[in-house]
């Protein structure tokens, strides 16, 4: 997936003008499954909706990748 595959999902959530944040902050689809709320509220998403809706999806994607 890399960088790119990362600004898809974002895009997906329809979350994509955080974009250049997971860019700045090296996100790519290794570092994304691992992020908690903690990294998302560290790295300046500073909105609980969008924060709480990623955390969501990177829980999906742990749980997938787990089966």
């Amino acid at each position: 997936m890399g960088y790119s595959g990362v600004k898809a999902w974002l895009d997906g959530l329809g979350l994509s003008r955080y974009a250049p944040v997971f860019e700045i902050h090296e996100v790519d689809d290794e570092v994304l499954p691992m992020l908690t709320l903690e990294d998302l509220k560290d790295m300046g998403i500073g909105a609980v909706g969008s924060r709480r809706k990623m955390y969501a999806a990177i829980q999906k994607l742990r749980s997938d990748s787990a089966s």
